[in-house]
């Protein structure tokens, strides 16, 4: 990157805030960093100007996240147009996207962003509670309040009911006139029931082998019963998930002849170690290996199972 923004400085960033990371990932990755501070657990894009993310790497980052029980979050400096605002959770491909200022107060003072950018300018999500009480504490009605902020009488209604955001100008009208406080900022653990009617789990791509060995090696874990749900934007080849998805295996694939595949394994075990999942790695052939926490199979070794509980047996004693 040009900018000053780089990955290493949001991964400092993370760890000076308590957070274990994973960084040191493919480039092309849907995230650069894996982080976790006890049990939230993000997954983070790290780029200067927000709008250089590819639609199938959003969609299969929001995709993981979900499947992952995680938070997916894009940190940048600026859209195609402007500098990003501070305070401010952007949307892109349905992912929260602040800007490096934001994310620095959220994750060293827990101060979380108050307004949410949309078409038509910056609106603030309001404590219909609070807004109530204050409201009849000093003995307005609906259509009082509405008139003397400029408003129908239906929208306090709704803000009420926490069934609609009201622009920033509005919510500000609305806490000067009763004295209150009644902005509620963003809680980033539900910003996913905002976008839940959307694709969901569904995958990013379509169930497509990318060779010969990983057609075999993933029909055979099919075969015992796992759900294979492919990855091509991420450190990883698939996820290996039960029918019910309750237990998920982050799972890597690769060729014995391969130079690299001990770095990949590396890889995965950091990544796999910091969101507490399980992982594996499987290979052509045997090979030793260097010692990790990630289980190398084989693919000789996945086909002879029979059993699913075998092979989940094995990575709960590795992992």
């Amino acid at each position: 990157m040009s900018s000053s923004l780089s990955v290493e400085k949001v991964g400092r960033l993370l760890q000076k805030a308590g957070f274990q990371v994973a960084n040191n990932l493919p480039s092309k990755s849907c995230f650069d960093l894996v982080a976790r501070k006890e049990e939230f657990l993000m997954l983070l894009k790290v780029l200067a100007n927000v709008d250089g993310m590819k639609d199938e790497q959003g969609r299969e980052l929001r995709m993981l996240a979900k499947l992952m029980s995680a938070i997916p979050l894009i940190v940048g400096e600026k859209t195609r147009r402007n500098e990003m605002l501070d305070g401010v959770i952007y949307e892109r491909w349905g992912i929260p996207t602040i800007s490096f200022s934001t994310f620095k107060s959220f994750v060293l003072e827990d101060v979380r962003p108050v307004a949410l950018a949309r078409r038509g300018g910056l609106y603030i999500k309001i404590n219909g509670k609070a807004l109530r009480r204050a409201r009849e504490e000093r003995g307005l009605s609906l259509g009082d309040l509405a008139e003397r902020v400029g408003v129908s009488r239906k929208a306090i209604y709704e803000y009420e009911r926490n069934e609609m955001d009201a622009t920033l100008e509005t919510a500000l009208r609305i806490e000067e006139e009763l004295d209150a406080d009644i902005i509620t900022p963003v809680d980033l653990n539900e910003w996913h029931l905002m976008y839940e009617h959307e694709e969901g789990e569904k995958e990013a791509h379509p169930q497509k082998w990318e060779d010969e060995l990983e057609r075999e090696i993933f029909e055979a874990l099919s075969g015992l019963g796992f759900k294979i749900i492919l990855a091509r934007r991420a450190p990883f080849d698939a996820l290996t998930a039960d029918q019910k998805k309750e237990r998920l295996v982050v799972t890597g694939v690769g060729r014995a002849c391969d130079r690299t595949i001990e770095r990949k394994i590396m890889v995965l075990d950091r990544l796999s170690w910091v969101a507490q999942k399980m992982a594996m790695f499987v290979i052509d052939k045997e090979k030793k290996i260097k010692k990790t926490r990630v289980p190398v199979f084989s693919k000789e070794e996945i086909e002879a199972m029979e059993e699913p509980e075998e092979l989940i047996t094995r990575l709960q004693k590795s992992n």
